[in-house]
């Protein structure tokens, strides 16, 4: 499946703020279920652009804004061509065998992390799951998905992008991010190394970031993904752009600002299905702005935007499934800092 994807991210500030340094985390990755053709990122005001890998894998595109500015706006096009294995077809009739050599990779993947954390709630949860025993994994994950979204029901008003599973436990509700994490932990408690996805996913119209996780599944399947929200296995249908712990190692964006004003931010992602590469198609990656380019490693152009409307938060889980793609853009973009400070902070990206 070939996809096309823009993400744009408004931020407006009540008085004029200067000094931004942002890292977004928004170009797709590329491996065997995917391979990205072309990234450009365009930012107004204008930025110097500095990209690098971090600890995962995940590429980084950290940017500095010097000039004043009440409004800043981040655009970023994705050509992308999707082609992920079959996940019955790689799982085959493997049981989860205990006997598993898990090596370095998988094993930074199967304790806690800053967002899933222990606690009273998980342990309960933990003890009434089923099991991975000598059934399949191709319909022990099921069953371990469809478990436990009988115990956590959609709600995206309750928990934020900070939310830890020990509070999302506590409530019973979430979002894509939550249910995420929820099935990470619970993997983890049964000695199943996991990680979180952060992505995009293919839904006609517009739509925000999604989440989901990946499972190692033994040394010859290594990493399938499965998508918790929606309690099946990911197809091509879904881009996953960043690995990591969990969702703190993965925001869309995060960065400093020195001002006085307060912030308001708007996202919106529109993913569209190409029959064929555009003709104007070249394998680059860019950074676009408004004035002329900051010697660096990555051309610079100037291309338009395009507008944008913002998706309501979608309802509960008994509403058809394409509805459960409608994710909210602020929750998985709210990791940037917080508003109303001289000079607000996050925490540092992890490398």
């Amino acid at each position: 499946m070939l996809l096309k994807i823009h993400h744009l991210t408004r931020f407006r500030y009540t008085k004029p703020v200067d000094h931004t340094v942002s890292a977004v985390r928004m170009a797709p990755r590329s491996d065997e279920d995917q391979t990205l053709l072309s990234f450009q990122l365009q930012s107004v005001p204008a930025a110097g652009l500095f990209s690098y890998r971090d600890g995962y894998g995940n590429r980084v595109d950290l940017f500095h804004v010097t000039a004043a500015y009440r409004e800043l706006r981040l655009e970023a096009t994705s050509l992308v061509r999707t082609h992920r294995r079959p996940a019955l077809a790689r799982l085959g009739n493997r049981p989860w065998d205990p006997s598993w050599s898990i090596g370095l990779e998988a094993a930074e993947f199967g304790g806690p992390s800053p967002l899933i954390d222990a606690s009273p709630e998980r342990e309960a949860l933990v003890a009434a799951l089923p099991r991975p025993a000598s059934d399949p994994l191709r319909t022990y994950l099921p069953t371990l998905m469809q478990a436990l979204r009988e115990r956590f029901r959609y709600d995206p008003r309750v928990t934020t992008e900070r939310t830890p599973l020990s509070e999302a436990l506590r409530l019973g509700r979430g979002v894509c991010q939550d249910y995420a994490h929820l099935f990470i932990g619970s993997c983890r408690s049964l000695g199943i190394p996991a990680r979180y996805v952060s992505g995009y996913v293919n839904h006609p119209g517009e739509i925000a970031t999604h989440a989901w996780c990946q499972v190692w599944c033994g040394p010859e399947v290594e990493w399938l993904d499965l998508d918790p929200t929606t309690g099946q296995f990911v197809a091509d249908d879904h881009v996953v752009v960043a690995i990591g712990r969990d969702y703190s190692d993965v925001p869309p964006n995060r960065g400093v600002w020195k001002g006085e004003g307060e912030e308001q931010m708007e996202v919106s992602v529109r993913v569209e299905v190409l029959e064929r590469l555009p003709s104007s198609w070249e394998t680059t990656e860019e950074l676009t702005s408004q004035r002329p380019p900051i010697p660096s490693a990555n051309p610079v152009e100037l291309r338009p935007a395009w507008n944008s409307r913002s998706w309501p938060a979608y309802p509960d889980q008994p509403l058809p499934q394409a509805l459960l793609y409608r994710q909210q853009g602020q929750q998985q973009q709210q990791g940037r800092r917080p508003a109303g400070t001289r000079l607000a902070q996050v925490p540092r990206i992890a490398v």
